[in-house]
Order: C-alpha cells, then structure tokens, then sequence
C-alpha cells in the first residue's frame, strides 16, 4: 500500500466497496421471489430496535473518547441522527406489531444481537480510523439494502405498511459517507493501523449479515422470538 494515510484511506475504501458489491443479502432474496412476509418483515424491525438501541449508546461512547476532529463530527452526527429517526422505527414497530426482543436472552434469537454485539465491542475499543471505516461500509450496505428491499417488495406485490414503507425507503446517506471518510483519513494520518480498521470493518459487517440472516429465517425461530414478552427499543 501507498504510504500515504490519504491514499491508504481511498485504498481501503474502494476495497471496501468491492466487498459490498459482492454481498448477497438473504432477505432481499426472499423479497425479489416474492417469498418475504410480514414475519419476515417483523423480524428485521425487532432485530433494528435491538440495533438502534446499541448504536445510539456506541456512539455515545465513541464520541467521548473522540470528541474533535473529523471523528467527533461523525460520531455526533450519528448519534443526532438515530434519535431523530428513532420515533420512526418505533412506528413501523408498532405497526407491524413487531414485540420486542428481550435482551438479557440473546443465545435465543442470537443473529438479532450479532451486531448489537459488535458495534457495542466496537464503541469501547476501536481506534477512530477502524470506527469510521466500518460505520461507512454498514451506513453504504444498510442504506442501499434496505431501498432495494422495498423496491423488491413493491415489485413482488407484498402488502407492508406504510411506516414500514417510510421508514425504510431511504436514500443514500451521502454526508455520512463523506464524514466516515474523513474520520478514516484524520485517523489514519495519526497513527492509526489500516490493518485493525479493516478487521473492525469486517466484525461489524459481519454483524449486519448476521442481522438480514435472522430477519429472513422466519420459520422455526420466528415463533420462538416472536412470543418474548417485553420492552422495546429504539
């Protein structure tokens, strides 16, 4: 790799949109053969309340422990942002009648708290660098998965709600995007390991594939998570 942080930055990034490229997503799947139901549908939003839960807490974090530069502005920008967008998730809960997860019992619905797991790791022990680059593949692979699922499900003639449909519909988070490569690039030009971001990178992904896997298993374990009484979320 070029020795430059700058450069190094745009190198892990295009390879990390590589990645994305590549990622196949089971629910979108489901979705596009018109095999997606509201249980399906159900899950994904239990799983985001659990996800939105802990992102609002890890930033918090990781904006005490970075609070200038490039990376306080991205982590302050994302925790303003998941508490102006939670009152919308709550709705599309609520209107799906989507009961929350109970988190003192995750070993019973464990993809749902995959990412839980890893962003909450990830707010106590990444440098900035690895934060932001991870937290750039997930806003890029999130956002556009989500679009193209309520395109597919359009498409396939699948009856959602409404809030679902407004909620999840969204755009590409350009200044997100914009900040998360700029964190990257600051981190990286104070010593941050390009090495450590990547694997920081690839945990929290590995996290949001955990999370289209439980939203699209909604046979056997659905019925299970589905009656947890209890408490919830975002």
């Amino acid at each position: 790799m070029n020795a430059d942080p700058a450069a190094i930055a745009d190198q892990l990034i295009a390879r990390q949109e590589e990645i994305l490229g590549q990622h196949e997503n089971p629910l979108l799947r489901l979705a596009r053969t018109g095999r997606a139901d509201r249980r399906n549908l159900r899950r994904m939003v239990q799983a985001d309340l659990l996800c939105m839960e802990s992102e609002i807490v890890a930033y918090a974090v990781l904006l005490a422990r970075f609070p200038r530069g490039a990376a306080g502005a991205l982590f302050a920008e994302l925790n303003s942002t998941l508490r102006a967008l939670k009152p919308g998730l709550e709705a599309c809960a609520q209107a799906l009648g989507a009961l929350p997860l109970v988190p003192a019992d995750p070993a019973r619905a464990d993809g749902a708290f995959s990412f839980p797991l890893a962003v909450s790791w990830m707010g106590l022990h990444a440098e900035p660098a690895a934060a932001a680059l991870a937290l750039r593949a997930d806003f890029a692979a999130y956002a556009r998965d989500c679009r193209e699922l309520v395109g597919a499900l359009t498409d396939a003639g699948t009856g959602v709600p409404e809030e679902f449909r407004a909620y999840y519909d969204m755009s590409e988070p350009a200044r997100l995007l914009t900040l998360a490569a700029a964190a990257v690039k600051e981190g990286l030009r104070r010593g941050d390991d390009p090495e450590r971001a990547v694997s920081v990178s690839n945990l929290l992904m590995s996290g949001l594939h955990a999370f289209w896997r439980f939203a699209a298993e909604a046979g056997q374990p659905s019925s299970a998570v589905e009656a947890v009484p209890h408490g919830r979320r975002v």
